[in-house]
C-alpha cells in the first residue's frame, strides 16, 4: 500500500488492483505490418535469411519440424544470431494478425516500425 500525502490529508492508494499490461504479439504484429518492414511465406523467408536482414523471426506453432530445424540450421552458420519466437496461434492467427485472408507459417522482421516486437527477445 502506498500513501500519498495532499496538503496534510493522507490517502491511501491500493496499488495491488492496478492492472497490468500484457504485450499484446498480434496488435504489435499488425503496426508493424503498416508502419514496418517484413518479409512472410517459406521461400522468401529463406531467401532473405542469406542476407542475414532480420532482426527477428516469428514461426506459426504448427510450422512443419523440418523447416524450423532448417531455419535454426541456418542461423547456426550465421555470425549474428537471429531471434526466433513461437507464435502461440496456428498458421491461420499468423496470417489473420498479418491482415492476411491466407495462412502464414514464418514472418521475418526487417524493421519493426512502430511496434514492440523486439521485445519478445526479452519476455
Amino acid at each position: 500500500m502506498a500513501k500519498k500525502k495532499i496538503e496534510g490529508i493522507t490517502e491511501k492508494v491500493d496499488l495491488s488492483r492496478k492492472k497490468k499490461k500484457e504485450f499484446d504479439v498480434d496488435t504489435n504484429i499488425r503496426v508493424a505490418y503498416k508502419t514496418g518492414k517484413f518479409v512472410y511465406g517459406r521461400n522468401s523467408v529463406l531467401k532473405h535469411l542469406r542476407e542475414s536482414l532480420f532482426k527477428l523471426l516469428i514461426i506459426a506453432n504448427n510450422c512443419p519440424a523440418e523447416f524450423e530445424s532448417q531455419l535454426n540450421y541456418y542461423i547456426s552458420l550465421m555470425k549474428d544470431k537471429i531471434y526466433i519466437h513461437k507464435y502461440k496461434g496456428s498458421s491461420w492467427d499468423l496470417g489473420l494478425a498479418c491482415a492476411k485472408p491466407y495462412m502464414i507459417s514464418v514472418i521475418g522482421v526487417v524493421h519493426e516500425g512502430d511496434s514492440d516486437l523486439l521485445t519478445l527477445k526479452t519476455i
